[in-house]
């Protein structure tokens, strides 16, 4: 039988942005004892293998490589500079999503039954939002502490204590921004199943203020001004020459030069470019489903088809932390260097710290080295390479 939902104009009440409560009331004539005559729309199968395999992505190359990334930045001291350290807080917003809000999604979705109560509800919906707005606001700041590097070389850098406040102001920032969803983030039941969503909004016009501000803060402002930041950035690299070079360079070193441009100019434009593929299709989703169809009525047929593109176009979203991942984590190799220290030391234990592992930077290795050094018996001048009898 083929349902309308009743009309959103009238009384508004939102789950992901879709009247499912009304739904029910409507066809169930405001008597809630019907509701398990009726059903929750199954998205496809389809749907279900995309969200499986995207997700399970996530999890594996955000959970993994983030960690790796957060322990070499607690591990090695070379690694805890300034722009380290916003990629680290970049690395640690991916990868609460990946462990934390990434499993619930999926089984939520996949499922649509939310067993985990209404305090898991609307956390796991805080700290999601949070996270992808803190992973946001760290390419941004990332991108201007970068120009500001390539353009002004000669000033002093962004110093660990401001960018320390830099990275709280971003937390800070990103939750009071979530708070709005947060607040209207509850559970209900629906037949035989728990819903978790927003809801209680008392007026659409409430949600789709909130949804514009959200677009503007969290999509255009910053890929305009990343955008602006990088394509500076690349035609600097790309025009500058080294001093002295002119007349000088063989062939050979010409060519080096030209791939290196290319390497950063082809990483400045992926970055834009997945920034932007990610988030366009959830953005126009949302400017749609709020605009456009609450003021509709839909069919059982639409709504299963809305809940379907609303999760694709979410889990594309988040795959976005994926590639923040791959650009800044394992396509670097300072940072594939300290994964390899961590893993030989590992596999090598007590060993391989006192010879290789941190260059000296532990004040417990640097004091055994210097025991051991006044330790070395000292060598004659006649035969400096046998030890003088003692």
């Amino acid at each position: 039988m083929d349902y309308q939902i009743y009309d959103y104009s009238q009384n508004y009440y939102n789950y992901n942005n879709y009247n499912y409560y009304n739904y029910y009331n409507y066809y169930t004539g405001g008597n809630m004892s019907q509701l398990n005559t009726l059903y929750f729309p199954e998205v496809a199968l389809e749907a279900k293998i995309i969200l499986g395999i995207v997700y399970s992505m996530i999890i594996i190359v955000c959970g993994t490589g983030n960690l790796f990334l957060c322990y070499a930045i607690y591990r090695f001291r070379r690694m805890r500079t300034t722009t380290n350290l916003l990629i680290g807080n970049l690395a640690l917003s991916d990868f609460l999503v990946a462990v934390v809000c990434t499993p619930f999604n999926f089984y939520y979705y996949v499922n649509q039954d939310w067993p985990y109560g209404n305090f898991m509800c609307v956390f796991v919906s805080f700290l999601k939002f949070v996270s992808l707005y803190v992973s946001t606001n760290s390419l941004l700041i990332i991108a201007v502490d970068r120009y500001y590097t390539i353009m002004y070389p000669l000033r002093v850098r962004i110093r660990k204590f401001k960018a320390i406040l830099i990275v709280v102001f971003i937390w800070i920032f990103s939750m009071v921004i979530s708070l709005p969803s947060a607040i209207h983030t509850g559970t209900w039941a629906i037949a035989d199943s728990t819903q978790c969503g927003e809801i209680y909004w008392s007026s659409p016009r409430l949600m789709q203020a909130n949804t514009v501000f959200l677009i503007v803060c969290e999509f255009c402002i910053p890929l305009t001004l990343v955008t602006v930041a990088y394509s500076i950035i690349a035609r600097t690299l790309w025009l500058r020459k080294i001093p002295g070079a002119d007349n000088q360079l063989t062939k050979s070193q010409e060519n080096i030069i030209v791939q290196s441009k290319r390497r950063s100019v082809r990483m400045l434009i992926t970055v834009i470019a997945l920034f932007a593929v990610c988030w366009i299709p959830y953005y126009l989703y949302c400017v749609v489903r709020d605009f456009y169809w609450g003021e509709k009525f839909i069919t059982t047929e639409q709504l299963r088809t809305h809940l379907t593109i609303f999760y694709v176009v979410e889990s594309v979203a988040m795959s976005n932390s994926m590639f923040n991942t791959l650009i800044y984590v394992f396509f670097n190799a300072n940072y594939r260097k300290c994964v390899e220290q961590i893993v030989d030391s590992w596999r090598y234990g007590h060993r391989y710290n006192t010879m290789y592992l941190n260059s000296g930077t532990s004040k417990r290795l640097r004091q055994k080295r210097a025991k051991k050094a006044k330790k070395k018996p000292k060598r004659t001048k006649k035969d400096p390479k046998k030890p003088q009898n003692v």
